[in-house]
């Protein structure tokens, strides 16, 4: 099939469509005769087309509150008898998100969110089952901030389960700044107990925890990053094997990008080099928006071995009020040898952009190298 033939990519809402809904009817009615399917679906499919996926997921939750029964207990049962199969490791690519094991199964996590929180372990078994087939990230959040110290022990336990999708949701569900979810504010202020776990994990054989785990570190870097640097020191003393500097790789990735030193230097790139910067120019000195900034570069290592160097370059932007806001664009990784000249030019857009506006007036460009400050110069934009 050509390009031009090819149907469209899904969209996420569309994890949750009629056949998606009326497949879980389906399912919980061969578990439940009394389930009325009809109901259920009228319930759902006339507001479906016009909502968003979490605005589905919670109109199927709702309407899972009418169909079922009142009874916590006896509907969760219904719902852990009605799941699909467990996804093993070696499907994870292939999961139809459309399907029982697809974003269908929120709506349940949900369901126990929004009335399982005055039944602790009930809600925990449901979570424990429907993770192995989806995910509980979000819905488990709920029972941290209410319950935490019982949460917390049962994710404790949850770190050493067979099943790597548990496994995985200890780490995914404590991450303070998780996209799409509700914040833990305590963690973003004091994320000890978050880091506890992670070190039970920091090793698990499978890519899909370390991966979480690593995502929850960078979440975390955004607001303790001297925290996260020092962890991972911790955690790389004895010389790293592939997969831990994979990890801290990718738990760094936002602290590299904002060039910070310590992020730097666990990476290999020393803060102190000897190294001159022969030139350093920004031009033109008065530039159009629209047009490109030039930077100029020339470095000439005074190193007797050779060097990894990550350099990036800071545009401090006008903004409305008059003050300048700096933001780091990466430019380029080298090893420079000993006595090696390196040239670099470097063209950057100065184009109108939807995440952007540009103000009229003086800008500041500095030369950053292995996250330390090491030129600057400077051009007028004209708006």
């Amino acid at each position: 099939m050509s390009k031009t033939e090819a149907e469209p990519a899904m969209l996420m809402r569309d994890g949750i469509s009629e056949v998606s809904v009326h497949a879980l009817a389906l399912r919980l009615k061969s578990n439940w005769k009394p389930f009325n399917t009809v109901k259920f679906e009228q319930l759902v499919f006339p507001e479906l087309p016009a909502l968003g996926l979490g605005e589905r997921i919670q109109l199927v939750r709702r309407a899972l509150k009418e169909v079922l029964p009142d009874d916590f207990r006896k509907a969760v049962a219904i719902m852990i008898d009605s799941l699909g199969p467990e996804i093993p490791e070696n499907g994870l690519e292939n999961v139809d998100l459309a399907g029982p094991n697809g974003f269908i199964v929120m709506s349940q996590t949900a369901y126990v969110a929004r009335y399982g929180l005055n039944h602790f372990d009930r809600s925990m078994n449901a979570f424990y089952e429907m993770t192995r087939r989806f995910s509980a990230e979000g819905s488990i959040r709920y029972f941290i901030l209410r319950h935490e110290r019982e949460t917390l022990k049962q994710l404790d336990e949850w770190a050493y389960d067979d099943n790597f999708h548990v496994r995985r949701l200890v780490s995914e569900c404590t991450r303070p700044r998780l996209p799409w979810m509700i914040r833990l504010p305590k963690y973003v202020d004091n994320p000890a107990p978050v880091l506890t776990l992670l070190n039970k994990l920091k090793h698990d054989p499978s890519l899909y925890v370390r991966r979480s785990v690593a995502n929850n570190l960078n979440d975390i870097a955004k607001d303790n990053p001297d925290l996260v640097t020092s962890t991972l020191q911790r955690w790389n003393k004895k010389p790293p094997s592939k997969e831990m500097a994979w990890l801290t790789r990718h738990a760094l990735r936002t602290l590299v990008k904002q060039g910070n030193p310590d992020a730097l230097t666990l990476l290999g790139y020393p803060q102190s080099v000897k190294l001159s910067v022969e030139q350093f120019l920004v031009g033109p000195r008065h530039l159009s928006l629209g047009g490109e900034l030039k930077l100029k570069i020339k470095l000439v290592s005074a190193e007797k071995e050779p060097v990894p160097l990550m350099i990036d370059f800071v545009l401090h932007h006008m903004k409305a009020n008059g003050q300048l806001l700096p933001k780091v664009f990466k430019l380029t990784k080298k090893t420079i040898a000993p006595g090696e000249v390196l040239m670099i030019t470097k063209y950057h857009p100065m184009r109108a952009i939807t995440t952007r506006k540009y103000y009229s007036g003086r800008h500041e460009v500095e030369l950053q190298i292995n996250g330390k400050i090491v030129a600057s110069d400077s051009f007028n934009l004209q708006v």
